[in-house]
């Protein structure tokens, strides 16, 4: 280990054990219980300290503990869906003082689902994000995740359905095709506390993907058509710069909270003339222990006239939670299971007699522990595993006039075949797997008379293919339609991916004059592949993150903020498929019974093991007004993309045809032709920046029908550029220069914008619940 690296590694050790000592100086004591107005437990509840800008989450049976100095104090006590209460307190020196609190309700339940009232009309949170609860999808009619995202500022709204590859990019206009795939690869989908990857994903040139269908993911983002709608309970999308706890990422988040600790059950079927859905769940309490679980459903027709062309998901999910030791172990565990079928039959008529599927089949295990070290502290642990067989499967006919084929697997000159047409096979069958482990340490804590909520942590990822590869008979290949071909190959061989991680921040509230919050925090983020624990010839990335609210009054407050981000290559970028080239040195065809084609076959190989990650800076701006019951948000940004990916590094292929006048002697060959062509691989060439303004206007609910306005207005613009050139696939004479010369074109620029207004009216009638 380098010594500047040690340093580090000290210098958070110190911080660590530091604040350890400091939280212990506290003396007097103030704990009670929270619960609604039926007397349950309400676990989860925020107390919060005022003056300090400290707190705490109340545990499974409603208590809570917080140790103070002496001192006069205002405790604000907040849960999703019931009243606020605030009260003051006075605490004497080594008091313990008590409190019991009971919360009135602000949701109600029609059927099973739990509709929120949300009467905030001031971000609390410094970072620009949208929360959707359960009652908003569910009026939604979503089928997945994708659906639910209609409701975020900046996105458009689509008629929910399964049809087609659903991913998402967030503050962004779509450009070109390398631009956009890089936004949707920037984009983290995080699902209780795990984040989802899709860099092993090696679908690469299945030929399932058609002019108008997309059905594969590689080196772009997750589909969120596999994340089913019904068992989702929250999502928080943050738009701006995330807390230093998140890493692997340019675009935004998408956290994802499922449902669990639930005690109904609960029958769902919906239905229209292209999509069907079937949602089946509910949970049970046994022994102290929680045990929820999820069933779905979900098939849409992409053409009612057309039998076998259809996207169909299956999936499950079943969480186990339990609290051990007196509520000072928490442990969650959740198991995943994900079946999705995208088909397109044999149709009556078609001459290529085309049949294709893409399958997966996804298994995910995640597993959390909490340990509460004092009322002030606690240590979170994750660790997941996801595995995903992948399957893409193509048959049709392959014609051309009377080409040829070579079945060689190593460089040489073999005699070849001569074929016009057979019906091809191709599977392209892979096994992405990724282990996830986090270890977080959280501490509140006050000194020199302002708030800290420190969190720190460290986190591995190791992601890896190990599939059977590209399937399919050398003699019949997929493609003979230019001098390169294909060969089967291998998964098992590719380098694992590695990203390691360390992160600290510090959330700091205060007074000065003013209230107001900082959060300060950094991210160190190292990726690599290849041998060694931590490989680095991906880069090493230092991303610091700041946030700051100024609060002028409760009606007005101001936030700014300033991060950096990365993300790291997929494997498809790092190890493509190799390059075979078949050069017919000799090729006479004089009819079936007479003919000779001699093919030597090169090969280039296109892995790319030092391509780097990339990175985004973020900027925003945000100002925050509260005038009587309507609430104002006018928020700015401007985020700079650069060394992203895109396949723009061209390499020159030069070979000469020989003839072979005493074949199948090889020596003594004669040069007669040439062949020139080209190929590229990944870079770090493609560069955007997004610039924008959003603008949010809501009401406060009122009468008649308890009705909220609420309007959301996003405008984005954007400029892409990738920093190479477009070369000609020719020489041409260049009189001038009097030789031949490869032409290419300047850099070209592309831009885009867009506005979208969304607009809702909610209206919540309890009396029909």
């Amino acid at each position: 280990m380098d010594e500047s690296r040690l340093k580090k590694y000290l210098l958070f050790a110190v911080l660590l054990i530091s604040s350890m000592l400091l939280n212990a100086e506290s003396r007097s004591v103030f704990k009670g219980f929270v619960r609604d107005e039926n007397g349950e437990a309400l676990m989860g509840a925020n107390v919060l300290i005022k003056e300090l800008y400290i707190g705490t989450a109340t545990t499974v049976d409603g208590s809570f503990l917080i140790k103070l100095k002496p001192g006069n104090y205002t405790v604000e006590i907040t849960f999703i869906g019931f009243q606020a209460i605030t009260d003051s307190i006075h605490i004497d020196a080594g008091e313990t003082l008590s409190r019991n609190y009971r919360m009135g309700i602000e949701y109600f339940r029609i059927g099973g689902i739990v509709v929120v009232a949300d009467n905030k009309l001031m971000p609390s949170s410094p970072e620009t994000k949208t929360k959707i609860l359960s009652g908003e999808i569910e009026h939604l009619q979503a089928s997945s995740l994708s659906d639910v995202m209609k409701l975020v500022p900046g996105q458009r709204f689509e008629n929910p359905g399964l049809q087609d590859k659903k991913q998402v990019s967030i503050r962004v206009s779509s450009t070109d095709t390398d631009a956009d795939r890089n936004a949707l690869f920037g984009t983290q989908v995080v699902i209780d506390n795990i984040p989802l990857s899709n860099n092993a994903n090696m679908q690469l040139d299945t030929k399932v993907n058609t002019g108008t269908i997309d059905r594969t993911t590689e080196n772009s983002g997750v589909d969120l058509r596999q994340i089913p709608a019904d068992n989702i309970a929250e999502v928080e999308v943050i738009r701006g710069i995330p807390s230093a706890k998140y890493g692997d990422l340019t675009s935004g988040i998408i956290r994802v909270k499922t449902k669990a600790k639930r005690k109904d059950h609960r029958f769902k079927y919906k239905y229209n003339l292209q999509n069907k859905e079937l949602n089946i769940g509910g949970g049970f309490q046994v022994f102290g222990q929680y045990l929820t679980y999820n069933v779905n459903w979900a098939n849409s027709i992409r053409d009612i006239r057309i039998d076998d062309y259809d996207y169909t998901r299956v999936s499950g999910q079943l969480s186990h939670d339990v609290y051990l030791f007196k509520n000072l172990y928490l442990m969650k565990n959740r198991f995943y299971i994900t079946r999705t079928f995208d088909e397109q039959g044999l149709r009556e008529g078609d001459l290529y007699q085309t049949e294709m599927y893409n399958r997966d089949y996804v298994i995910r295990y995640n597993h959390n522990s909490q340990f509460i070290l004092s009322t002030n502290q606690r240590l979170d642990l994750n660790y997941s595993y996801n595995v995903n067989r992948q399957n893409s499967f193509v048959r049709k006919l392959v014609a051309g006039d009377n080409t040829y084929i070579s079945d060689r697997l190593t460089e040489g000159t073999q005699e070849g075949f001569y074929v016009q047409n057979y019906i091809g096979e191709m599977w392209v069958k892979g096994r992405a797997y990724n282990h996830f482990a986090n270890l977080e340490y959280n501490n509140q804590m006050t000194l020199l008379d302002q708030g800290h909520k420190i969190v720190a942590g460290l986190s591995y990822r190791l992601e890896g293919n190990n599939g059977p590869g590209r399937i399919f008979d050398p003699m019949t290949p997929p493609s003979i339609n230019s001098l390169f071909r294909d060969r089967p190959r291998r998964y098992d061989d590719i380098p694992e991916l590695k990203i390691a991680s360390l992160y600290l921040e510090d959330q700091i509230s205060g007074r000065l004059g003013v209230d107001y919050q900082i959060n300060l925090g950094t991210r160190i983020e190292q990726y690599g592949s290849g041998g060694g624990f931590l490989p680095d010839n991906h880069g090493l990335f230092v991303n610091p993150r700041f946030n700051f609210v100024l609060k002028f009054s409760e009606n007005l407050q101001w936030r700014t903020g300033y991060g950096t981000t990365s993300k790291a290559p997929s494997l498809s970028m790092l190890y493509p498929n190799n390059i075979y080239l078949d050069v017919d040195d000799i090729n006479e065809f004089y009819s079936p019974d007479s003919n000779r084609v001699v093919v030597s076959t090169y090969i280039y190989d296109c892995s790319n093991p030092d391509l780097r990650g990339s990175q985004q800076i973020k900027r925003e701006s945000s100002l925050d007004l509260k005038v009587g019951d309507l609430g104002f948000t006018l928020t700015g940004y401007s985020n700079s993309y650069f060394n992203g990916f895109a396949s723009t590094d061209i390499h020159s292929i030069f070979q000469y045809k020989y003839d072979y006048p005493n074949w199948p002697d090889l020596s003594n060959k004669v040069m007669y032709d040439s062949v020139y062509t080209i190929y590229s691989t990944f870079s770090n060439s493609q560069t955007s920046r997004s610039q924008g303004v959003e603008l949010s206007v809501q009401t406060a609910p009122f009468s008649p029908l308890d009705i909220r306005l609420r309007v959301e207005a996003a405008y984005n613009f954007t400029r892409s550029e990738k920093k190479d050139y477009d070369y000609a696939s020719v020489y041409r004479y260049d009189n001038n220069l009097n030789k031949y010369i490869l032409p290419f074109w300047n850099i070209v620029n592309l831009q885009s914008d867009n506005l979208l207004i969304n607009y809702r009216a909610e209206f919540k009638i309890k009396d029909l619940g």
